[in-house]
């Protein structure tokens, strides 16, 4: 296990992310970035270890067709409908399912802590908004 593993399963274990509630109002990520970016990387890893076990869905949008590790499924965010506009990277998209429709972006990553304390604020806030 190496120091980036470990403490990405430090911050997830410390700043779990809710469980959607209500099927009825499911919610969806979509992270927009490219392979060969360290922050996209960085929030992807942040995503994987936290949005799991919380039961949400998340997308992986790639702007140079290639999958950002450690998701290995992909789209090519160029065609996407909801991802193919956004141009800065990272970009993560909170998606209400049912209407597509997007009720809440996050812009970047600095850290795995403040990245998913960031993501569970979100969450709080579509949850009392009827999202989730």
């Amino acid at each position: 296990m190496n120091r980036r593993t470990l403490i990405l399963g430090a911050a997830a274990a410390l700043a779990p992310l809710p469980a959607v509630a209500d099927p009825s109002a499911p919610v969806g990520l979509i992270l927009v970035g490219a392979s060969w970016c360290p922050f996209c990387k960085g929030a992807a890893q942040a995503l994987h270890a936290a949005a799991g076990p919380a039961g949400l869905p998340v997308l992986v949008a790639s702007h140079d067709g290639r999958p950002i590790p450690p998701f290995e499924e992909f789209v090519d965010a160029r065609g996407h409908p909801l991802a193919a506009g956004v141009r800065q990277w990272p970009t993560l998209l909170f998606v209400h399912l049912p209407s597509q429709r997007i009720f809440a972006t996050i812009e970047g990553f600095r850290n795995a802590r403040a990245y998913l304390g960031q993501v569970r604020a979100t969450l709080a806030a579509a949850r009392e908004a009827g999202y989730a």
